[in-house]
């Protein structure tokens, strides 16, 4: 393929990934640095243009995601990505070193911090792994664990191994926890307060 088109092939992949997996598209906050690896696996029956699977890797860009109504859920800027496509219904999204707002009613509500994301759209979650936190805008309070999983449809976060939950002068260890958005509500499993 000649070089012109290369580039032009490389943003449709793009494209494609963003409105597989955020169907409101994505949004960069600047050009990406450059584009790692690029791929696309032919069918067996012809030997090009019908795209089955799509992978694609890029750096430092701003990712978003708005529910069906164009509300938005979820911005994230990070350092790293990949994507992949397996199917036209749902996509993986793997972020590295993310900083996320998370949103309720088109309303910053949270800021999440995260060595690792994973955004499945099949799923319809948001799933951050290696030591998260996740602190509330409404008032402060701080919630951290190893994994912690978003479904924003339910309004619900959920977080295991290693929890503790800060608010003011109450600090709280637990094996899990299930809250709110905002941090307003929480559940937590064989909790004990730190003094």
């Amino acid at each position: 393929m000649p070089e012109r088109h290369a580039g032009a092939v490389s943003w449709l992949i793009l494209i494609a990934i963003c409105i597989a997996v955020f169907p409101a598209g994505c949004g960069r906050k600047q050009p990406a640095k450059k584009p790692v690896q690029t791929s696309v696996a032919p069918t067996e029956s012809e030997p090009e243009p019908e795209r089955r699977k799509v992978e694609a890797k890029f750096e430092g860009a701003k990712v978003t995601w708005d529910d069906d109504q164009g509300k938005r859920l979820w911005e994230a800027e990070f350092k790293s990505a990949s994507a992949a496509a397996a199917d036209g219904s749902s996509a993986t999204v793997e972020l590295v070193k993310v900083e996320a707002s998370l949103y309720r009613d088109g309303k910053v509500t949270s800021r999440m911090i995260a060595p690792r994301v994973v955004a499945d759209s099949g799923r319809k979650e948001i799933r951050a792994t290696g030591g998260v936190k996740v602190t509330s805008l409404v008032d402060g309070t701080t919630a951290s664990a190893e994994e912690m999983v978003w479904r924003p449809r339910e309004n619900k976060l959920v977080g295991t191994g290693g929890v503790r939950m800060d608010k003011g002068n109450i600090h709280i260890r637990a094996r899990s926890i299930t809250t709110d958005t905002a941090l307003k509500k929480a559940r937590l499993s064989d909790a004990e307060a730190v003094l």
